[in-house]
């Protein structure tokens, strides 16, 4: 696994929690000092609890209801201060308070971060351990991270359970969701709302018809889809029906996809048998997976092809 994501994979099916208190000590960054000058200050990452709304819902000034402040659209979340009795949750709206129906809200627990980057290039990240000692890591192209904040030509992410600065220029800021997968250990991992919402083993492209590396765009989805194509073998047609289809690499026809003739064995034992027995270039997963990617990824969102 590279070093975008741990192998532990310690944030499978959490939607966890985390938010930034105020660090200090940052004005090397900011004043463009040398990078043996950079510092971390205290800055750490705490878990916090956010409630999200399952519909359009009214934002109220009290528990009487007595005025709506404003509205909390489907799908969207404020930051959870306490429950009350009455059936409402207190949360913080426009720098004061606000309550909510406990009924049309979830609880939900997530990283506080700006947003998702990917780093365009092999470049350095700079960590200050607890003896106030800066070390340096060195981070692979296409590694992921959440970026806490941005300070002057630097850029504060939080990778690999690791704090470190980097220049910002060597990061891209990745869409609301996006999907990668690692080929190193065929893996494929899904993000919405800067976490990591599901991992799941994925089969990739066989030898001679081995999957593009790099990064895409979804550009189409689609439901009860039947492909088509030639195996460069044996030069002859073939077709594969699949319930659900996320098309992102238009050039090779290389897509995400159910593939109900895999065994849970074969996804199991992936990485020996993906040389012979791999796919014609897609990324097959189980159905439950395809089921998901679907319905969270969108037009235009970014999908990253990691060697």
């Amino acid at each position: 696994m590279k070093s975008n994501i741990s192998k532990k994979a310690k944030f499978l099916g959490m939607l966890v929690a985390m938010a930034v208190s105020s660090f200090n000590s940052v004005e090397a960054c900011a004043n463009e000092v040398s990078d043996k000058e950079v510092v971390m200050g205290d800055t750490k990452i705490n878990k916090k609890t956010y409630v999200k709304a399952l519909e359009d819902i009214n934002i109220y000034d009290s528990v009487e209801c007595n005025n709506v402040l404003g509205t909390l659209k489907e799908g969207k979340d404020l930051q959870f201060n306490c429950l009350w009795d009455e059936g409402f949750y207190e949360v913080k709206y426009n720098d004061s308070i606000g309550f909510v129906e406990c009924n049309k809200c979830n609880m939900i627990s997530k990283y506080n971060f700006v947003n998702m980057v990917e780093f365009k290039n092999d470049c350095t990240m700079y960590i200050e351990g607890n003896n106030g000692v800066t070390s340096v890591v060195n981070v692979e192209k296409q590694a992921v991270g959440g970026l806490v904040k941005t300070i002057g030509s630097w850029s504060l992410v939080y990778m690999d359970e690791t704090l470190g600065y980097v220049k910002s220029d060597n990061l891209r800021t990745l869409s609301d969701s996006f999907v990668v997968v690692d080929e190193s250990d065929l893996m494929l991992y899904l993000y919405q709302d800067c976490n990591l919402i599901l991992e799941a083993p994925v089969i990739t492209g066989k030898e001679k018809h081995e999957t593009d590396t790099g990064d895409f765009k979804v550009y189409e989805k689609k439901k009860n889809y039947t492909m088509h194509g030639v195996d460069q073998d044996t030069g002859k047609p073939y077709e594969s029906y699949v319930d659900y289809c996320v098309m992102y690499n238009e050039k090779h026809q290389e897509y995400i996809h159910d593939a109900k003739w895999r065994s849970a064995y074969e996804f199991e034992n992936r990485k020996e048998l993906v040389k012979e027995h791999g796919s014609h270039g897609c990324d097959n997963v189980d159905d439950v997976t395809a089921k998901t990617v679907y319905y969270v990824l969108k037009k235009g969102d970014d999908v990253i092809v990691r060697p």
